[in-house]
């Protein structure tokens, strides 16, 4: 048994993380999954949270907003709506987003979307969990 498999988080901008880890996190929409080497084939749909993955010894952290996960012969490939690395995040711009959306959200006005506003809340505190993550 190998003790790495390829790692790749990709969005439709191109891959923020393409590397040999030893161990993934993902968040399913049905739980969340470790991912070993030697995995057994799977593609599953992504919901948005964290994915942690461990290179060199080392645990590394993006925020993920959805997508699809694809293993197949020790290749985990994430294909997400949106992906940022944990040292790329600004604290100050997620937290805006976060106040912005919380506030369209509580206005309750129609001339928002409310799903999209909802979308952006959740974005923004994954960002913000993933950015502590690193930054404790």
């Amino acid at each position: 048994m190998d003790k790495t498999f390829h790692f790749q988080i990709t969005t439709a901008d191109g891959a923020i993380a393409d590397v040999q880890a030893s161990y993934a996190t993902v968040p399913l929409t049905d739980g969340e999954a470790g991912i070993l080497p030697s995995h057994a084939a799977m593609i599953a749909a992504l919901k948005e949270g964290v994915v942690r993955y461990t290179v060199e010894g080392k645990d590394n952290y993006a925020a993920v907003s959805g997508g699809v996960l694809s293993i197949a012969d020790d290749e985990v490939i994430i294909l997400a709506r949106s992906a940022e690395l944990a040292e790329n995040i600004d604290l100050a711009r997620a937290q805006s987003a976060e106040k912005r959306a919380r506030e369209r959200i509580e206005s309750k006005s129609s001339e928002w979307d409310m799903k999209r506003a909802e979308y952006s809340l959740q974005r923004a505190i994954i960002r913000e969990k993933v950015y502590n993550m690193i930054n404790h």
